[in-house]
């Protein structure tokens, strides 16, 4: 959910995406992203007219994602 976010953010285009089964508390409805190993994946895709990168972040109470224009 954290990397769709980002993607949303960026004006990614969205190529697959599976909301998780049950209502999740820390997103908004339809901000969700669900991935299973073989079954359910996040694909998106560059659809910008330059490169980007994505830096993820890590604390103890947090994970941030960002799209970054490089």
């Amino acid at each position: 959910s954290t990397l769709y976010n980002a993607t949303l953010m960026a004006n990614l285009e969205i190529v697959e995406r599976h909301p998780h089964s049950k209502k999740v508390g820390y997103v908004e409805k339809d901000k969700d992203a669900a991935t299973s190993y073989g079954s359910s994946d996040l694909k998106f895709k560059n659809n910008l007219e330059y490169p980007i990168m994505i830096n993820t972040y890590m604390t103890e109470d947090s994970i941030t994602a960002e799209i970054v224009r490089i």
